[in-house]
């Protein structure tokens, strides 16, 4: 699934900028307010011809408070809207302490008692000083807990804007240090014994005492795709682990070895923590940028999901991804800014943090 999301990704940034292209298409880093104007005060932009224009280079916005887009190079100049931290920018001019820079701008005026609606391209400023490189970008501690979707025992919960998760896990950032000691004291359940049952003819058949549970592919191109793959067992639990991709996802499901029933799906490769009392599946949504985490309790057979999260600031690297469980009873990983996870020419970024997580 690694590498099926690393082509994702890869094929999202090349249509982001295919769609460029296009007059009628809004940028993706773009986040302006509409500004109501006269017919007259809206010629004091400057429209720009996208295909005519040299990108001279990118940056990014380095500044924690985000940066106005200003219509002048003046920071008395008309905002526009704001630039949040993390934000690529495409520079079309080097002007001293601002960078002009590339960007569709929507705007609203007034004419004949009519209002218009009207959005192209537009060189606009930002300060240079609230601008740097990619490497420039981390998270903090304050990030790791900001969420924009939560759960708790499968009801959704309403949630205000950048709320934090204080409740049922612990998120610390560490140093690569820690990390790869913590490495020494890792602790996995599951028995990768791929070999032991194989795909035939496209069919996977897991043979249990009560019936023998079928798997059976479909390598279309259509939205019925769906390809399995038994990845092993988790004795532990009395689990059989199977992944399934389909068309637009995939997804991790807990087959009982006795039953043949399906006992739990995941969003991603279920950790079992070194007590056995919980499971935590963490994926790196492409889609929204987020780290889509599920949080499970264990009571012998029974497996229930506490809590799942969405993390807006952080995303668990893909390539090389590394994930474990160590004996002190924390989850380590490694993971990116939500805002610098890939890099422009589409290949994920290997600059990486390093955090732990703790079950409270």
């Amino acid at each position: 699934m690694k590498k099926s999301i690393t082509i994702l990704l890869s094929s999202l940034i090349l249509s982001i900028v295919c769609c460029k292209k296009s007059e009628t298409v809004e940028t993706e880093v773009q986040k302006p307010v509409n500004d109501t104007l006269t017919k007259t005060d809206y010629s004091k932009g400057y429209p720009i011809n996208f295909d005519d224009t040299k990108v001279i280079s990118n940056v990014f916005v380095t500044d924690r408070k985000g940066t106005g887009m200003k219509q002048e190079k003046d920071v008395n100049s008309k905002t526009l809207g704001t630039y949040e931290y993390g934000v690529m920018l495409e520079v079309i001019e080097d002007a001293g302490d601002w960078l002009g820079v590339r960007d569709r701008i929507t705007r609203t005026y007034t004419e004949n008692g009519k209002t218009i609606e009207s959005n192209g391209w537009e060189k606009v400023y930002v300060r240079k000083e609230a601008t740097g490189k990619m490497g420039q970008l981390s998270l903090l501690p304050s990030d790791l807990n900001v969420i924009n979707f939560l759960t708790i025992n499968e009801k959704n919960q309403e949630l205000k804007e950048n709320q934090r998760l204080n409740e049922f896990i612990k998120i610390e950032l560490i140093n690569k240090s820690l990390f790869d000691s913590k490495k020494q004291t890792s602790v996995n359940y599951l028995v990768r014994d791929t070999t032991a049952i194989t795909k035939k003819n496209g069919i996977i058949e897991l043979k249990t005492p009560n019936k023998t549970k079928i798997f059976k592919d479909n390598p279309t191109d259509e939205d019925s795709r769906q390809i399995f793959s038994y990845l092993g067992q988790v004795p532990v639990l009395n689990q059989y682990l199977v992944q399934g991709n389909y068309y637009e996802g995939s997804d991790f499901q807990f087959i009982d070895k006795t039953m043949g029933a399906e006992t739990k799906t995941f969003v991603d490769l279920p950790f079992v923590s070194p007590d056995k009392k919980h499971i935590i599946a963490i994926y790196s949504n492409p889609y929204e940028s987020t780290a889509d985490l599920e949080l499970y309790s264990v009571n012998g057979s029974k497996i229930k999901n506490i809590i799942s999260a969405s993390f807006k600031n952080w995303m668990p690297a893909i390539d090389p991804s590394e994930m474990f469980w160590s004996n002190d009873g924390y989850l380590y990983l490694n993971v990116n800014h939500s805002k610098v996870a890939w890099q422009e020419n589409g290949q994920m970024n290997n600059q990486f943090q390093y955090i732990r997580i703790r079950v409270l």
